[in-house]
């Protein structure tokens, strides 16, 4: 990992001593989540913000991290919906409808597991559309 830029300039050794006076470190495209803890053990100080943008991938099969930093902003296509939270509101599991309409199905206060967000989904969706909620073949489960 090399350095990480700051206003566009490298940063220099002098800002890595004097620390950031409160200043926000935002890493776009962070990786994958063991370069998140070399970014925080490098450039975050005690009071600085830190900001994981756009991360490529999970290295987990559940909702969000594993490394402790709040979700403010989560979407996660699962199994016939989405899964949706915006800080500081709560997490919601919504049901893609067969036109494309989501509708919301559940909030939750704390993060839920995949598993729990994706059965509720995917069952609900069964009872209400059976198989014409196909979302990945055209055509199908439009009115006949």
């Amino acid at each position: 990992m090399g350095d990480l830029s700051r206003s566009g300039k490298i940063m220099s050794d002098k800002a890595r001593k004097e620390g950031r006076n409160g200043e926000a470190i935002i890493c776009i495209n962070p990786g994958g989540e063991e370069q998140w803890d070399r970014i925080v053990s490098a450039h975050v100080q005690p009071g600085c913000p830190c900001i994981m943008l756009n991360s490529a991938y999970s290295t987990s099969y559940d909702l969000g991290n594993k490394r402790g930093f709040e979700e403010a902003y989560y979407l996660k296509r699962i199994s016939k919906g989405w899964v949706f939270r915006s800080f500081p509101g709560p997490w919601e599991a919504y049901l893609e409808r067969p036109d494309g309409s989501v509708e919301l199905l559940q909030q939750y206060r704390t993060k839920p597991a995949l598993r729990e967000v994706a059965a509720l989904v995917r069952d609900e969706s069964f009872k209400r559309y059976a198989i014409n909620n196909d979302r990945w073949t055209p055509g199908f489960g439009e009115r006949l």
